[in-house]
């Protein structure tokens, strides 16, 4: 007989599932999160349910005041909810954000700690590879006596933004909680100042900033390989200036150890969502609770979390500046002690002046103010390449931003006490090469003959694919379908397909430029990318500084692609020759040698893991640079 008893409980099992999750969280979470935590609240017998939502849009990763509802315990509890916008695959998960912000809590003073910092409670809830979902006891208490601190800059501008309040914040209000945080962190977090036992490079001070995000597949790479000199030219400015990204490359001063670091705890992404001020019943600037540590970093630069906050600020609203204000602020920002105040509105310089009291105080004593001159501004210049980079910023103000990171590079050089520059100075390069791992056995690879019809890609064009390995689950086409825009947008941010260029996709996982690039995943989660070679009345030319820049460029097309991530990659590199003779040579020379060898092709038999690749990609592509000329020259399929 059948069992209707049983058939009656697994109904309502599965009701209770559904309601493990409540449809207004559910609806700002992605599908593997609300499974998790589905799957996690049927195990302990809890629910959660949406309270507000904490952060604005132009955050990647969800943060929510949630209401957490425990059946065992028949208790109920206000927690921040906090889904990292991507995984941490290949970092090391004692620095995953759960650990670091496990750290930051355990490594505070304990009394700034209670005052201050979210307090990290349960178990973090495993999404997918190293992405975890994170639980924090909200500091103070009482969510509805604090507010955002975004609410109050808009309050403060009398804006009617979504995350204003109606809590009165004047100009001088809003500079002293500024000052007042900074101040917290300086001296309540940290301490007396003190600096790093060795000092740094320019390199690696602004690494600190930027992070490999001048590497292929980072958000600076491509504008990064449109300036590549010691200077930089922009519109506005009366002479080259100093360029940021060659400095961040380790231009200039090389290996030289000039940067006595201050360094310290530090929050690492201070910005005006990440600080709750209360409100409630009166606004008390000295009641600040700072939230998502998830950046915490025990010996951080001192100099980036204020630049950063200040930048954010500016970067929320510029919207409110005049031109004409906005030329005045260049000089404001990076000198504020030798430029007048002019036509700037009274908050910014109530804030500027608030948040470098704050430092020049914690230093008083010290005698290091020189060091603090110079590390404000280089984080001004590593700050501003952030921004730069950041799709949140608005696309009228990036100009605005990279006339920023280059004055504060160009004064950084010129600052009394350091050495004169030297042009001729090697950049920073890494340590040790990537970490290849041979394989047994090739992995199949499928070449561009195979992605694309005739005539739809150059004739004669550089092919790159990333091979995951291990293989991972086949896409479903419906996956593919939904890849189709995500293509073309990482074609546009690497440069690979210009922002006029017509861009076809006969197939949903195939996006082909008019130039004859292109950009592909397959169903094996194969990614690949190509672009046409130069060309002269010979033929296609292989020139080995055209073929780094080049696979430089679709390495970071092919990191951007929003496909399923795999462990590592099997790297496989050929030059489609279209029926056309190819020879190597430089690409400006009228005599060049002319090899007839055979087409060269690298099979997919060696493996990087991700990180290596996302870390090292400019190192990965001179590599295969040279390997692609070695094979060509021998006329074989080498690696």
């Amino acid at each position: 007989m059948p069992d209707h008893a049983g058939a009656r409980d697994d109904k309502h099992g599965e009701a209770m599932e559904e309601e493990i999750v409540g449809a207004a969280l559910a609806a700002g979470l992605d599908a593997s999160v609300v499974e998790a935590l589905t799957e996690t609240g049927a195990l302990h017998k809890r629910e959660y349910q949406l309270d507000r939502w904490l952060v604005n849009g132009r955050s990647r990763a969800p943060v929510a005041v949630a209401l957490e509802m425990d059946h065992r315990t028949l208790s109920t509890q206000r927690l921040l909810l906090k889904v990292p916008a991507t995984d941490d695959t290949g970092t090391r998960l004692i620095e995953s954000e759960y650990v670091r912000h496990r750290n930051a809590y355990d490594e505070a003073p304990a009394e700034f700690a209670e005052a201050h910092l979210t307090r990290p409670v349960r178990e973090p809830v495993r999404v997918g590879k190293g992405r975890f979902v994170t639980f924090q006891a909200i500091a103070g208490d009482d969510i509805e006596s604090v507010e955002v601190l975004t609410a109050l800059l808009n309050s403060m501008l009398g804006t009617a933004a979504e995350d204003a309040t109606e809590i009165a914040c004047t100009a001088g209000d809003f500079a002293e909680i500024c000052g007042t945080v900074v101040r917290g962190v300086l001296h309540s977090w940290n301490g007396r100042p003190r600096t790093r036992p060795q000092a740094f490079t320019v390199a690696e001070f602004l690494g600190l900033h930027i992070q490999h995000q001048l590497e292929p597949g980072g958000r600076l790479h491509a504008l990064s390989m449109e300036h590549r000199g010691d200077q930089i030219e922009i519109a506005g400015e009366v002479r080259p200036l100093v360029n940021p990204f060659a400095l961040a490359g380790g231009a200039l001063f090389g290996d030289r150890r000039i940067v006595r670091g201050l360094v310290g705890r530090t929050h690492g992404d201070l910005h005006t969502d990440n600080v709750l001020v209360r409100v409630h019943p009166a606004v008390d600037a000295a009641a600040f609770h700072l939230i998502d540590l998830a950046l915490y970093e025990p010996e951080g630069p001192m100099t980036r979390d204020p630049a950063h906050l200040l930048l954010y600020i500016l970067a929320r609203r510029m919207d409110t500046l005049s031109a004409m204000q906005r030329e005045g602020l260049l000089d404001y920002v990076i000198a504020p002690d030798e430029h007048l105040v002019g036509r700037l509105p009274n908050w910014l310089v109530e804030l500027i002046t608030c948040l470098d009291r704050a430092f020049l105080g914690w230093l008083e004593g010290s005698g290091l103010q020189p060091e603090w001159r110079r590390q404000r501004l280089l984080s001004l210049a590593g700050c501003a390449m952030l921004f730069l980079g950041r799709k949140s910023t608005n696309s009228e103000d990036r100009a605005w931003f990279l006339r920023l990171a280059a004055r504060a590079a160009d004064r950084f050089v010129g600052m009394p006490g350091l050495p004169a520059p030297d042009p001729a100075a090697a950049r920073s390069v890494p340590v040790s090469p990537p970490a290849w791992r041979a394989l047994p056995d090739p992995l199949p690879v499928t070449w561009i003959s195979g992605l694309v019809r005739p005539r739809t890609a150059a004739r004669t064009a550089l092919e790159l694919h990333l091979v995951p390995f291990p293989p991972v689950e086949r896409l479903a086409a419906g996956r593919l379908e939904a890849l189709k825009e995500g293509l073309v947008a990482a074609g546009r941010e690497a440069r690979l397909f210009q922002e006029d260029e017509e861009v076809r996709q006969d197939d949903p996982g195939v996006a082909a430029g008019s130039s004859g690039a292109g950009l592909a995943v397959t169903r094996t989660g194969q990614r690949s990318a190509w672009s046409g070679l130069p060309n002269d009345r010979w033929g296609a030319i292989l020139d080995r500084n055209d073929l780094a820049v080049r696979l430089r460029g679709l390495l970071d097309a092919l990191l951007r692609v929003p496909a399923p991530e795999s462990d590592g990659f099997g790297i496989a590199l050929s030059v489609e020759t279209g029926g056309l003779v190819v020879s190597e040579g430089p690409v400006h020379t009228s005599v060049r040698p002319r090899l007839m060898a055979a087409a060269p092709r690298l099979l997919a038999d060696e493996v990087l893991v991700r990180h290596e690749l996302a870390s090292r990609g400019g190192a990965v592509a001179d590599e295969l640079a040279e390997r692609l000329l070695l094979a060509f020259s021998q006329g074989t399929e080498q690696r």
